[in-house]
């Protein structure tokens, strides 16, 4: 992947509106989804809506800049995790070979889902989901991730990051 298209990523989810990016988040997390699935995620009007921003706006927006789209209609697919044969969705094309930024700083995410606050964040593959602490004070949200810093043993030594 080029160096263009690692930038491109978080250029096309800041180039897109946030339900296009709820949208794309869901196909990237899910791998794949139907269009009810997806206009029941942003509230949609209707399936046209669905369509409308999966063709003119999401893969409008990568074809400019990547060239080609992100995200695909499938009738019949295998679900390279599951095994199981997909009827009729919308995939995230070449999942595993997109990163979710250029590196230069974490990637975030907020969504307004009605009856709650999705929160998408990169966070490193050094850090041990079992040691998330978590804090919540005067409507203020705040996540601790403890990383494991190799002390050139081949031991962790452990390091406090947030």
């Amino acid at each position: 992947m080029t160096v263009k298209t690692r930038k491109g990523l978080t250029q096309l989810l800041q180039a897109i509106d946030e339900k296009s990016r709820a949208m794309l988040w869901h196909l990237w997390w899910h791998r794949h989804a139907g269009i009810s699935e997806l206009r029941e995620l942003i509230d949609a009007a209707s399936d046209f809506e669905v369509l409308y921003r999966l063709k003119e706006v999401i893969n409008e927006q990568a074809l400019r800049l990547w060239g080609r789209p992100v995200v695909s209609f499938e009738q019949a697919r295998i679900d390279p995790l599951s095994g199981q044969k997909v009827m009729f969705s919308w995939w995230f094309l070449d999942e595993e070979n997109v990163p979710i930024s250029d590196g230069n700083k974490p990637l975030i995410d907020l969504f307004n889902e009605g009856d709650g606050i999705s929160i998408i964040a990169q966070v490193p593959t050094s850090v041990d989901p079992a040691h998330y602490k978590f804090f919540f004070k005067n409507g203020i949200l705040k996540v601790g991730l403890e990383k494991r810093k190799s002390n050139g043993t081949g031991e962790g030594e452990k390091k406090e990051g947030r």
